[in-house]
């Protein structure tokens, strides 16, 4: 399962204590269990709740004049009055246990400057694993947006490809921000991009390179200027940020167990925008 990425390895061990500790009482008394069933869901409910309930919160709020920002209960979408729907857009799942307000700052370039619409989706209890198919759910709700790329961030990227990988034909492109995929995806014919960060000391750089045999062929490059002039369908491009750490992908100070950053959160945040904006652009997304 997708807990084996280590991201919230510490509430997964919470929960497996929990159903230890149901075990016998469904076990002796299964009538009163089901007589209680819909108490029991609830409960339940409300424990794992309390335990995701500690998220990380957005450091700083963007305070853009041109940035549109409306929200729902299911999702954020951020755009300008110049926002050109000929695009493709970009959908993203947040990072594990992170308010998703935390990537309005780092994916707004995208709506201001490159004129996209930008689809942040809020997931249950702040864990994007446990609504794995949002995305390719949420594509058709939004109007006069024909293509997609999706990503995510940590426990977000891999969830963004458990979600490509049960709806091959949803999305036009896939970006990993400080993530990887555990699921069979190699020989799939959409763009896609790995980046990650020197100082990330969350990310478990063994599973990364491990789960490499599920994307296409690997080909690392330095900088934006390095990226081939043509499609990369048939390759993943794999991109380090010197200097730069697993929290920086977002917007949300420091994260627990992280190394420490030598470039700022803004400096990560453009260089990503950087090398995302020219890789969308020669694959024509």
């Amino acid at each position: 399962m997708i807990y084996a990425i280590g991201f919230i390895e510490i509430n997964y061990f919470h929960i497996t204590a929990f159903a230890r500790l149901l075990k016998p009482i469904i076990t002796k008394h299964p009538k009163l269990i089901i007589k209680m069933s819909a108490t029991l869901k609830t409960l339940i409910s409300l424990f794992i709740l309390g335990l995701f309930s500690c998220s990380y919160l957005p450091e700083t709020k963007s305070e853009h004049p041109n940035l549109i920002i409306k929200e729902t209960a299911e999702y954020i979408i951020l755009s300008t009055i110049s926002t050109d729907n000929s695009q493709s857009g970009i959908m993203f799942y947040p990072g594990g246990l992170v308010d998703p307000h935390a990537y309005i700052k780092p994916l707004e370039k995208f709506a201001l400057e490159d004129n996209r619409t930008v689809l942040i989706l809020k997931v249950a209890s702040n864990l994007a694993i446990l609504n794995s198919k949002k995305a390719s759910t949420t594509t058709n709700k939004i109007a006069n947006v024909d293509r997609w790329i999706l990503g995510g961030h940590s426990l977000g990227g891999s969830t963004a490809c458990i979600d490509i990988f049960n709806n091959q034909d949803a999305f036009e492109g896939l970006f990993l921000l400080a993530s990887y995929s555990t699921k069979e995806l190699a020989d799939i014919q959409i763009p896609i991009i790995s980046i990650t960060a020197s100082h990330d000391n969350v990310l478990d750089l063994g599973s990364l390179n491990e789960n490499k045999v599920n994307l296409p062929e690997a080909l690392m490059i330095d900088s934006p200027e390095l990226l081939p002039n043509e499609s990369t369908i048939g390759k993943t491009i794999y991109y380090n940020i010197e200097g730069g750490n697993h929290g920086q992908f977002g917007n949300y100070g420091a994260q627990k167990g992280d190394g420490d950053a030598t470039i700022t959160t803004d400096m990560q945040h453009l260089l990503v925008f950087d090398m995302l904006r020219k890789f969308l652009t020669i694959n024509d997304l």
